[in-house]
């Protein structure tokens, strides 16, 4: 990169700096072993008739826009980890049902919409009993199941209260292999993580397990 260019993003980054102190918000790199907090609590709409859709394979993505553009609400409950990728945290947000998301309609034409909308592939049905004159042959139908709508609330409520996760790449106790620095190639067992996204790993020297600390990036889990 020229030294145009070096100057232009050393600006940016300044400017990024100032913004964040601006609005409070500290500059300090979180810990790997800080918590993070998940996504916040869902709205479940009581006036609408809430129901399960399945999206077909791989379509999760695309059903979920198509019910947004028809005006469809829906709740995908989700559930988020902390993977460390080169000694940095990224948090990764995954589906916590396959192919599966609470859809509410405000009634049979609209929900006939949604079941219509790409990547939708069924409404989940349960059999009742068919009403009919009297003397008729009992016989079952298939109708669309129903939420309670309280019931999913408390469901919703629930899942973000346990949205405060852990960092999943390094744990303690787990075996990792040292990648740099004058310990590289030597395994050990992570002791403890430490601040500042350092660990304590157990090695072997000589013949004995002798602590070291190091920054979380040096290491591997095997």
């Amino acid at each position: 990169m020229n030294r145009a260019g070096k100057k232009q993003r050393e600006r940016a980054r300044k400017q990024r700096r100032a913004e964040r102190k601006a609005a409070g918000v500290p500059a300090a790199k979180a810990s790997v072993a800080a918590p993070v907090l998940g996504a916040a609590a869902v709205k479940i709409d009581p006036a609408l008739s809430w129901h399960i859709a399945r999206t077909l394979p791989r379509m999760d993505e695309r059903a979920l826009k198509a019910l947004k553009e028809a005006q469809v609400d829906w709740y995908q409950p989700r559930t988020s980890e902390v993977v460390v990728r080169r000694g940095r945290r990224v948090v990764r947000s995954t589906p916590l049902l396959m192919r599966t998301v609470f859809i509410g309609v405000r009634d049979v034409d609209h929900l006939a919409q949604a079941r219509s909308q790409p990547g939708v592939s069924e409404i989940v049905s349960h059999p009742e009993p068919e009403s009919g004159p009297e003397g008729n042959i009992a016989s079952l139908v298939m109708r669309p199941a129903r939420l309670d709508p309280d019931d999913l609330q408390r469901l919703a409520d629930r899942l973000a209260e346990a949205e405060i996760v852990q960092p999943t790449g390094i744990s303690v106790g787990q075996s990792v292999l040292v990648r740099e620095g004058p310990f590289a190639s030597f395994p050990g067992i992570v002791d403890d993580i430490l601040p500042n996204d350092r660990i304590r790993v157990c090695v072997s020297l000589f013949g004995r397990m002798s602590p070291i600390v190091l920054d979380i990036a040096q290491v591997a889990g095997i």
